[in-house]
């Protein structure tokens, strides 16, 4: 949890702004392990005792940096009220694109979480309750399609979010982490083809 000590005044947001943008860099740079306290308040321009009004430790930073990124990732998945078509293949195309697009944005960042996980027994925890809340909005929505008929009777709604989720994140790690694949269009259009296929969508 971060420490409540620093009050919260612009000042105060702006430094720890500094912090979060800093820290990023170097993680990304030299991964968490490798990352020292002393690094990203050099990077800040800020002194080394001000982290600790900000946050308890470089874990600490590394949490509050993953719920800000995945909420940029999961947060755009929100399609547009104006004019947005309700048809699912559509809508699942939007949401694809979108994401894709996002990840690609911050793909350095995942790699060090990728790379972190291996010596954070609780950052897997993390990762799964998030993940578990997203997941949940995808399961609805299959859920809806369904009982309109649009999507196959045969397809249970929590295991295709799973699945399909998985594979989801799976790609964009395997496309823009490793360098893959750099055409979000194309690849969204891919993407999408394998969850039409999978929930029985024309």
């Amino acid at each position: 949890m971060t420490t409540e000590r620093t009050p919260q005044t612009t000042q105060a947001h702006r430094t720890r702004g500094a912090l979060l943008r800093a820290g990023r860099r170097v993680l990304e740079r030299k991964g968490l392990h490798k990352t020292r306290v002393s690094d990203i308040t050099k990077e800040a321009g800020v002194a080394a005792g001000t982290f600790y009004l900000h946050f308890e430790n470089k874990d600490d930073l590394f949490r509050q940096l993953l719920i800000t990124v995945e909420d940029e990732v999961y947060g755009e998945l929100v399609p547009s009220r104006s004019g947005g078509s309700v048809d699912p293949a559509h809508r699942i195309r939007e949401t694809n694109l979108l994401y894709l697009s996002s990840f690609k944005r911050n793909a350095g960042f995942w790699k060090s979480v990728e790379a972190a996980a291996l010596g954070q027994p609780d950052l897997p925890d993390v990762l799964a309750e998030r993940n578990r809340y997203y997941r949940s909005r995808t399961e609805r929505a299959i859920a809806r399609w369904q009982a309109a008929g649009e999507v196959s009777p045969d397809v249970d709604p929590a295991t295709a979010a799973f699945v399909l989720g998985a594979m989801t994140e799976r790609l964009a790690y395997i496309w823009y982490v490793f360098g893959h694949r750099e055409d979000v269009d194309t690849a969204a259009d891919d993407l999408t083809r394998l969850w039409l296929n999978y929930l029985g969508i024309e």
